[in-house]
């Protein structure tokens, strides 16, 4: 009896103690701490093994100077060992050496040896560069790549015998059981002639990074040469020292001239270099190089300088000559994809993405002799966006796509004859998987705009194993903060397009009006509305609500994941499309939530900052303030393979070239500008704000500017605590609240 008056007694306090924790009072979201990573997410790091049902992952201890690699079974969800660790102790040693930190690795083909990647540094806009190390796991033994410097898109031969990787512009292999070292090419020079690696405007425009491939018998490596000498230089000034350094960047803005590529098979054993036969015209791309799994022929993808036309050419391994396999044609510009071709083993035929039914859709395309046949496959009215993998032997493709909302993604199998699709992820929000090279289980990590991130097990049927991590430290740090939800929103403009966007309310929400920002990027290769947790900008956008603002978020006709149709809507007509837009989606703000349409901001970041510019100049009067982070404020003055994209050459269309630059409407502006900039953009050049600036001073007209000195596009430290991004964003909300409470 009295042991159950106790326990009736403990559940009343439990429960008191319970009212009381629920009563506390939650703290105000601080932008230092978003910006110096108190609110990061954990990550793991993942790594399939090649010739086993397991992946391995970082595990890192750094009081302890302790970083690990464990490896963990599918089939019984239990760690199988410790495959490499920092703490290392050869035969010879009394005592483990610890060895540096590392930042990624990657396992040879027979899961023998790990590449692990130590003091990575940027390269290009997402390309890296790094030191390199060779773990060989059965005899417990550490190399070094090479002691000359950083290297660049390391990669194992297909026997794992041997490793390949560029350095300052050549093409390099190394034997890893001699330690012999073969250059495959000698006068390469950054800036000049470079072998095997894609410059900046092929990584920023086409999205290729590595260019070169070892052949499947490992006997051949394929590879890309630029010459850089025809494109002309631009100056990037660095002024941390008493006589500024200027570099000289090879940039071909609209209109100019673009790198010459030409494409080359490389015999290993012989060490001879056969070109391919791409044609006479230097005024071409090469978008993407894939060999034919028997290693007889190459696969060259051959795109023209209106990028209206592409060639997959099949190319013959001896003698590099080349016949056109088949063409795809568009009036306006095609997509490409360096990683489009997937050859099926089985049928003689090979799986390509392609728009020509308006979606991006899964075409296989068979070769009977000189007559090549197409067949879709996919028939959604969604966008696929990439191929996974193939399991031949059951005839399933596994793809994943943008669903019928389009902010969500998620993974989906169908039968290669086009029936028995089915989705296979579970839940709202994006997911991005890793499939085992068997094809019975993948990794799938997730979230959502509200909920951080998921990393799940499962088996190729779609049935969850486990749950490997769910954050639930950040999650139990969040829910001590004001943290307010994002809310989806979908509305129709003038022309009946169905619009998506988001919408942040305060957490704590007045009885007034609430003064907007809406945030927007545009553009045809990024979309912001999408149910995806970003630790950082996410909890920004938060942190800038919770000062008194609606903030929202739209993506425009113009982006991608909805369809050509919607995605080339902005084609030749740059801006103006984004901008109606934006008016409409501040109209729909207006009729849907209590907002002070009076006091509505456009704030940007590169296309965004753009937009920004736009809204201040040619739709002048329709915001009452823009924040234009990095903005393109002429076309003219942007690499040509997005520009012309959008706008063809400045020849073919000055007028449109015209009218899309925020240059030629300052007469227009009234007020409420920021303008901001890193000095050292490489991406768009800091000449953008430049000439913006001196327009508008050349017109009279009073505005905010503030530039960061040696800082790239994206204004950030690159780790640790980003004091630029806190003081950029600081700025930011010091410049709102100046714009948008006067007179109110």
């Amino acid at each position: 009896m009295m042991g159950r008056k106790f326990t009736l007694f403990s559940i009343v306090i439990l429960c008191a103690l319970n009212t009381t924790a629920q009563k506390k009072e939650k703290l105000n979201l601080p932008l230092e701490s978003i910006w110096s990573g108190y609110f990061d997410e954990k990550k793991l790091q993942t790594h399939m093994l090649h010739t086993s049902n397991r992946f391995a992952f970082i595990e890192a201890k750094p009081e302890n100077n302790l970083q690990m690699i464990f490896t963990l079974d599918f089939e019984t969800g239990r760690l199988i060992d410790t495959v490499f660790t920092n703490q290392i102790k050869q035969q010879s040693d009394s005592l483990p050496i610890t060895f540096t930190f590392f930042d990624d690795y990657e396992f040879s083909p027979d899961d023998s040896k790990i590449l692990i990647k130590t003091q990575v540094e940027r390269l290009f806009n997402t390309s890296t560069k790094e030191f390199n190390y060779v773990w060989d796991i059965p005899k417990k033994v550490m190399k070094v790549v090479t002691a000359e410097g950083k290297q660049w898109y390391t990669s194992f031969s297909p026997d794992s015998k041997k490793i390949a990787y560029v350095r300052d512009g050549n093409l390099f292999i190394k034997n890893l059981e001699t330690d012999a070292l073969q250059p495959v090419t000698y006068d390469g020079a950054m800036g000049q002639t470079m072998y095997g690696m894609a410059d900046g405007l092929y990584e920023n425009s086409f999205g290729m990074k590595q260019a070169y491939q070892w052949s499947p018998d490992g006997q051949y490596i394929a590879l890309l040469r630029f010459n850089e000498t025809t494109v002309k230089s631009f100056p990037i000034s660095y002024y941390d020292r008493p006589y500024p350094d200027v570099a000289k960047q090879r940039y071909p803005k609209a209109g100019e001239m673009v790198p010459e590529v030409a494409v080359f098979i490389y015999n290993i054993k012989n060490k001879i270099m056969v070109p391919v036969d791409l044609g006479v015209n230097p005024n071409q791309y090469v978008t993407g190089i894939k060999w034919h799994p028997d290693g007889k022929s190459l696969y060259v993808q051959r795109l023209n300088r209106t990028q209206t036309r592409l060639d997959v050419l099949k190319a013959d391994l001896k003698t590099g000559s080349a016949a056109v396999l088949f063409t795809e044609i568009k009036p306006d510009y095609i997509k490409t994809d360096p990683d489009n071709i997937y050859f099926l083993r089985t049928r003689n035929s090979f799986l390509w993405l392609s728009e020509d039914s308006a979606y991006n859709q899964i075409y296989e395309v068979t070769q009977l002799g000189n007559f090549i046949k197409k067949r879709k496959i996919t028939k959604n009215e969604w966008e696929v966006a990439a191929i996974k993998t193939v399991n031949e032997g059951t005839g399933d493709i596994y793809f994943t796509g943008s669903d019928v909302n389009a902010r969500e993604r998620h993974l989906y199998k169908i039968n290669i004859d086009g029936t028995r699709r089915k989705k296979l992820t579970n839940g709202n929000g994006v997911h991005s998987v890793q499939f085992t090279s068997n094809n019975r289980y993948f990794i799938d990590e997730y979230s959502t705009a509200n909920t951080p991130s998921v990393l799940e097990m499962y088996n190729s049927d779609g049935r969850s194993i486990s749950k490997l991590l769910e954050n639930k430290g950040l999650k139990l740090k969040l829910a001590d903060y004001k943290i307010p939800n994002t809310e989806f929103v979908s509305f129709t403009n003038n022309t009946k397009d169905e619009l998506k966007g988001w919408v942040i309310r305060p957490y704590e929400i007045e009885a007034k009006k609430m003064p907007v920002i809406i945030y927007v990027y545009g553009g045809q290769t990024k979309q912001e509305v999408q149910d995806k947790w970003d630790d950082k900008t996410t909890l920004t956008m938060r942190w800038l609500a919770n000062l008194g603002y609606l903030v929202a978020c739209i993506d425009p006709r113009g982006t991608p994941g909805r369809g050509e149709v919607f995605r080339k809507s902005t084609y030749k007509k740059t801006g103006d499309v984004e901008l109606e837009d934006i008016v409409a989606f501040k109209n729909y703000l207006k009729n849907n939530y209590r907002v002070d349409t009076a006091n509505v901001a456009v704030m940007g970041w590169s296309y965004g900052g753009y937009l920004a510019a736009l809204a201040q100049t040619k739709y002048a009067g329709q915001f009452k303030a823009a924040v234009a982070i990095a903005p393109v404020t002429n076309w003219r003055l942007y690499e040509n393979v997005y520009a012309e994209r959008m706008l063809q050459t400045p020849g073919e269309n000055a007028e449109g070239y015209n009218n899309a630059s925020p240059l030629n409407f300052v007469s227009n502006y009234q007020s409420g500008l920021l303008l901001m900039h890193g000095t050292a953009d490489d991406n768009v050049h800091f000449q953008n704000s430049m000439e913006f600036s001196k327009a508008l001073i050349k017109a009279g007209k009073q505005f905010d500017e503030l530039f960061y000195p040696d800082y790239l596009h994206n204004i950030s430290e690159g780790g640790g605590p980003d004091y630029a991004r806190i003081h950029l964003f600081t700025k930011v909300a010091e410049f709102l609240k100046q714009q948008l409470t006067t007179g109110k």
